[in-house]
């Protein structure tokens, strides 16, 4: 045998003029070992499983590093140091085809025996592709290596403790450009900060101030709904967010750009660089507001899978370059170089009419600000059988939502299930090899109808069937108690294929614009994908980004638009991965996953802990929902704690509808009443004072 089987794979270098360059050393120790039948996947924290179909699945790092203001990368440099055996003999797991979540004919196990007889080390890349991204205006260097070397005809694995990564960088005409749309607000600071693996760089960076005229969340809507947003502008107002609302009319006719789309974007861009706005809500579906449409290709299964209009609101959200570098007017291909990180929260209200906007408004203030208690921590999670060989459950991959997690190599915050009251309905397999028992839409609709805080689903659908319902079952009767009143309005994710095609009409666009069921979703307006006979996925990777997001124990991000960014800046060094790039899946969904819904939106997480005082004056009538009737003005909701003293009008709730109140104190002289068929609810203590 011999005695050293593994080699040092050395580097990639071209020198530059006046190059400069960023170091970063990685350090290798505690492994972890897991069996999958006769194989074994080794990998390490923070690291991605991935390799060609049939061939091992190795652990990759992601390599995420800032580079100097105005430059961009020209090389990468990759040193592998003290190489350590792994005592034993290993079967390393063959990487095995990724599907779409729509499908779910059987299957075949790939393993390439050509490579597995080898008796050398199996060939990897020095380290994936090299890009220049830029987030917020920061250059950013990507890439990524494995530190794993293996030889499996002698089954042997091994590992450098030590790598080195050295980037060059050169001054660059996009660089420099990139600056003119610096973000250097705390928040945007922070959360560059906690992607990349240099934060001391920023200190390299100007520090853009900040104009008094700044505003956060710009409105894009037609000249026909511009008037019916004051419900929605008014509470972002009164939160501290403030508004701009502008015409799709008005760009058309002012703005530059090859299409109305291009106008579109490039008027958010001027935006982004004059104001520094953090959420962009497109109010109106295709036509609208029109959606670009992006390329992508998928190999899988000996079949590849091409669309060249794939729905993608990320046009929006990641402003650098025009996503057509090459000019053929087919968007977001790998040689146009296309943006991948997103330096704004977009979400999009999938609405035709000003009757669907309004149940849309409507619900995203009523889920914000009158929430119904004891139901914000009551996640549903709903898997359905999704292959059979090798069998494939979607209920295991959202037990990876639950709790903080490390499967598959990386680290995700999860749903606590501690302090959450988890509601699962799983397929689940009774004899094998492939007989399951699975739910049924009765079962569904009345969970759904029991409340719950936020639905995450991993199953099979279409653009007219969603979590085993058809676009005919998604009406108010069938949701009626989900009517923010009897229980909160709720939230969906789903990994499910095209369900969230906006460009013709969808079945998610209809359960987010109905006045029941969902204030806010994030769906595929094509194909999801997972990775069968496991817990992988390019989907399920996104999806548990944005659950990390949400439930992150630093600084936990709980605007929905934000989280939903999150996800894809987290995963965006795994686009292009050696392996995954002839695959294209993780391109796929990055491009596909999109918000139907206000992007600014808050998500309870947990019960409501901050309240609002509201004192009665009746100074103008006896009308409980007249505004004017409260100091300060408002009308008052389960987050309100109220005072009604002595008063020219005292209170009479005389509504049709339920009443709210958090805490209710009622001073001497002061007085409440009901008539008779009316209600209030209050969720806290009624006090009279004596």
């Amino acid at each position: 045998m011999k005695t050293k089987l593994f080699f040092v794979l050395m580097m990639i270098h071209v020198p530059f003029l006046f190059a400069g360059t960023v170091v970063k050393t990685f350090s290798f120790g505690h492994y972890k070992i897991e069996s999958r039948g006769a194989y074994q996947t080794f990998c390490f924290d923070n690291t991605l499983q991935c390799g060609i179909p049939g061939e091992p699945l190795l652990p990759w790092q992601a390599v995420v590093l800032m580079l100097p203001p105005g430059e961009a990368a020209c090389s990468i440099q990759v040193v592998y140091e003290d190489e350590t055996l792994v005592p034993g003999q290993f079967r390393v797991e063959p990487k095995q085809h990724v599907r779409p979540a729509t499908e779910d004919k059987p299957g075949e196990f790939l393993l390439n025996a050509r490579v597995y007889r080898q008796h050398r080390v199996y060939k990897v890349p020095a380290s994936g592709p090299l890009l220049t991204q830029y987030l917020n205006g920061f250059a950013l260097g990507l890439s990524s290596f494995t530190p794993v070397r293996y030889n499996p005809g002698e089954k042997r694995l091994a590992y450098y403790k030590k790598v080195t990564v050295v980037i060059t960088t050169r001054p660059d005409a996009r660089s420099a450009e990139a600056l003119t749309r610096l973000a250097t607000a705390e928040n945007v600071v922070s959360r560059v900060k906690s992607f990349v693996m240099n934060p001391g760089m920023v200190s390299t960076y100007p520090v853009r101030k900040s104009s008094q005229s700044n505003y956060q969340y710009l409105i894009i809507s037609p000249a026909i709904f511009k008037d019916e947003f004051r419900q929605l502008t008014n509470m972002y107002e009164a939160k501290g967010i403030s508004t701009r609302i502008v015409t799709v009319d008005s760009i058309s006719t002012c703005g530059t750009g090859y299409d109305l789309a291009e106008k579109i974007r490039n008027f958010v861009i001027g935006q982004y660089q004059l104001y520094g706005i953090e959420y962009l809500l497109l109010a109106g579906s295709p036509p609208l507001i029109p959606a670009r449409g992006f390329y992508c290709e998928v190999l899988s299964g000996g079949s590849v899978y091409v669309d060249a209009g794939i729905p993608a609101d990320l046009y929006y959200s990641a402003l650098d370059g025009n996503f057509d570098l090459n000019g053929n007017q087919i968007y977001a291909e790998v040689q146009d170089a296309p943006d991948l990180l997103p330096d704004i929260a977009v979400g999009r209200f999938t609405v035709n009419d000003t009757a669907e906007l309004h149940h849309m408004i409507h619900k995203s203030v009523s889920y914000q600000t009158n929430p119904v208690f004891g139901e914000s921590g009551k996640p549903l999670l709903a898997g359905e059988y999704l292959w059979a060989a090798p069998l494939t459950f979607g209920g295991s991959y959202l037990d990876l939502l639950v709790n903080n997690r490390n499967d598959n190599g990386y680290f995700t915050h999860g749903i606590p299930s501690t302090t959450s009251l988890i509601d699962k309905l799983y397929d689940t397999l009774i004899a094998p090899p492939y007989n399951t028992w699975q739910w049924s839409q009765a079962m569904l609709l009345e969970k759904i109808n029991q409340g719950n805080s936020f639905i995450h689903h991993l199953g099979h659908a279409n653009s007219s069937y969603m979590m085993r319902l058809n676009y005919a079952q998604i009406t108010n009767s069938n949701f009626s108690a989900v009517d923010g009143i009897t229980h909160n309005y709720q939230l969906c994710y789903t990994q499910g294929c095209d369900c969230g095609a906006f460009d013709n009409g969808c079945i998610a666009a209809k359960a987010v614009s109905i006045d029941n069921f969902l204030a806010a979703g994030i769906f595929n307006s094509r194909y999801g994908w997972f990775d069968e006979g496991t817990t992988e996925g390019p989907s399920e990777h996104l999806q548990r980004e944005f659950v990390g997001a949400m439930y992150n124990d630093t600084v936990p991000e709980k605007h929905i638009g934000a989280a939903h960014m999150i996800s894809k800046i987290k995963k965006a060094p795994w686009v292009g991965l050696p392996g995954e790039f002839e695959q294209g899946a993780q391109r796929w969904c990055h491009y596909d996953c999109n918000l139907f819904g206000d992007p600014a939106m808050e998500i309870w997480t947990t019960e409501p802990a901050t309240f609002s005082a509201a004192t009665w004056t009746g100074s103008i009538d006896s009308n409980w929902n007249n505004s004017g009737n409260w100091n300060p003005p408002v009308v008052p909701t389960t987050l309100s704690d109220l005072t009604i003293p002595v008063a020219p009008h005292l209170p009479v709730i005389t509504t049709v509808n339920k009443t709210f109140g958090h805490n209710v104190t009622i001073l001497s002289g002061g007085n409440l009443t009901i008539n008779t068929g009316k209600s209030m609810v209050v969720f806290g203590n009624v006090t009279l004072a004596p």
